[in-house]
C-alpha cells in the first residue's frame, strides 16, 4: 500500500505538469484560432469534465481505482498526442473531449485510492498530511512547467512543448499500471444508473456530515478556482506586464505548495475550529480585500489567500472522506467536483459581465458578497452538523 503513494506523486506530477500553460495561446493564435474559438475550446473542455465527472466516479468504485486511473491517464496522454499534431479548431476540440473525459476519470480516484491505501493499513490519520504532500508536488510541479515551457519553446517551438508533454502525460500511464488496488476497496453490487442517484442523494440529503462537508469543500473549491483565473486579469487590469505576472505566479504557486506540505502541522497546530474560521472567513474576504485595496496591499492579501488555499483544499478534502463509505468514495469526491466545476461556470461568466458594465473592483467586491454568504451559511450548517472539539 505505501508503494501506492509514491505512484500518486508521479500521476499527480504528470498531470500537474504543465509545460504548455505559458505558451497556450500563442499556439492557438499560431494555428489560426480567435479569441471566440479559445473561449469556446474552453467551454467543450468544461462540458467533458462534468458530463463524466459523477460517472467515472462511479465507474472506480464499481471496476476499482485503478482502472479508473488507468483509463485516464491513457486518454490523458492521447489528448496531448491530438494536440501535438492538430492545426484546426475541429482537431483540438477533439484533443480538449478526450482530455476533459481522461481528467474526470482522475478526479476523485486518485483521492480515493490514497484514502483506502492508507485504510488498508489503519493509518487514515495520516491522509491530511499525504493529501498536502500530493497537492504541494502539484504545485511546485506547476511552477516548474511555468519557467520551463518558454525555454522550450524557444528550442523547439510551439509544437515542439505540446509533444514534451506528451511525453510527461504518457509517465502516468505506468504509474498507474504498478497501482495495487486497496484490499478494503468494496466494489458495489448490480451497478446501475439509479444507484447512483442513491448515492448523489444520500451524500447531499441523508448523511447529514457528509452534506455539510461537500457543500463547505465546493463552496471554498468554486472560491479558490475562480481566483486562480481573476488573479490573472486583476494583475493585467493593474498595468502589469509578462515580466511582472511571471514571477508573481511562481510566487503565488510557490506558497501554495510549501503551505500543503506542512499542512498537517499546520492544522495541528491551530485546532480545527482556527482552521475552519480562517477557511470559512478569509477566502471570500480576499475578493473584498482585492476590489477595494490598493496594488501593493492588494498583491498582500492574495498572498495570504494562497496561504490558506494551501492548507484549506487537502483539509477539506480530508473532512469529506471522513464521512463517506469506502465503496462510493470516488463517486463521492466526484460530486464535490460536479458541483465546483457548475459553481465556477456560472460565477467565472458572471465577473465577466459585470467587469464589463462596471469594472473589476466592483465585480470583486459584489462575487466577495456573494462568496460570503455561501461560504458562512455552509459555514454555520457544517459547525451545527459537524463536532470541531
Amino acid at each position: 500500500m505505501k508503494r501506492n503513494i509514491s505512484y500518486l506523486y508521479i500521476i499527480k506530477l504528470s498531470k500537474w505538469l504543465m509545460l504548455i500553460m505559458p505558451i497556450v495561446a500563442l499556439y492557438y493564435t499560431e494555428n489560426g484560432l480567435s479569441s471566440f474559438d479559445i473561449y469556446l475550446l474552453q467551454a467543450v473542455y468544461s462540458f467533458s469534465v462534468a458530463l463524466m465527472e459523477i460517472p467515472s466516479g462511479y465507474m472506480a468504485d464499481v471496476l476499482g481505482r485503478k482502472k479508473s486511473l488507468t483509463i485516464g491517464a491513457i486518454l490523458g496522454t492521447l489528448g496531448f498526442v491530438v494536440y501535438s499534431f492538430a492545426s484546426s479548431l475541429p482537431l483540438f476540440m477533439g484533443a480538449e473531449i478526450i482530455l476533459g473525459l481522461g481528467g474526470s476519470f482522475i478526479s476523485g480516484s486518485d483521492s480515493a485510492l490514497l484514502y483506502d491505501s492508507l485504510a488498508a493499513e489503519n493509518n487514515e490519520s495520516d491522509y491530511l498530511r499525504y493529501e498536502g504532500r500530493i497537492t504541494s508536488l502539484g504545485n511546485f510541479a506547476e511552477t516548474l512547467a511555468a519557467l520551463c515551457g518558454g525555454m522550450i519553446a524557444l528550442w523547439c517551438g510551439y509544437r515542439g512543448v505540446y509533444i514534451a508533454q506528451t511525453c510527461i502525460a504518457a509517465i502516468a500511464i505506468p504509474a498507474a499500471l504498478f497501482l495495487t488496488e486497496p484490499p478494503k476497496v468494496k466494489t458495489i453490487d448490480r451497478p446501475n444508473l439509479q444507484q447512483i442517484l442513491s448515492i448523489c442523494h444520500t451524500s447531499l440529503f441523508t448523511n447529514k456530515e457528509l452534506s455539510a462537508a461537500i457543500l463547505l469543500s465546493s463552496a471554498i473549491g468554486t472560491a479558490t478556482l475562480c481566483m486562480a483565473w481573476t488573479s490573472q486579469i486583476y494583475f493585467v487590469t493593474n498595468g502589469l506586464d509578462e515580466k511582472n505576472i511571471t514571477p508573481l505566479w511562481v510566487i503565488l504557486n510557490l506558497i501554495v505548495a510549501i503551505v500543503s506540505a506542512f499542512s498537517h502541522k499546520l492544522v495541528k497546530k491551530m485546532g480545527l475550529r482556527i482552521t475552519l474560521c480562517s477557511i470559512i472567513i478569509y477566502i471570500p474576504l480576499g475578493y473584498i480585500l482585492l476590489g477595494t485595496l490598493p496594488l501593493i496591499t492588494g498583491l498582500v492579501s492574495l498572498f495570504i489567500f494562497y496561504g490558506i488555499r494551501g492548507y484549506a483544499t487537502p483539509f477539506l478534502k480530508d473532512v469529506t472522506n471522513k464521512y463517506c463509505q469506502s465503496q462510493t468514495r470516488a463517486t463521492v469526491l466526484s460530486i464535490r467536483s460536479l458541483i465546483i466545476r457548475i459553481s465556477f461556470s456560472l460565477l467565472g461568466p458572471m465577473i465577466g459581465v459585470i467587469t464589463e458594465h462596471y469594472n473589476l473592483s466592483v465585480a470583486l467586491i459584489f462575487t466577495g458578497i456573494l462568496l460570503s454568504f455561501f461560504s458562512l451559511l455552509s459555514g454555520i450548517l457544517f459547525f451545527k452538523r459537524i463536532p470541531t472539539q
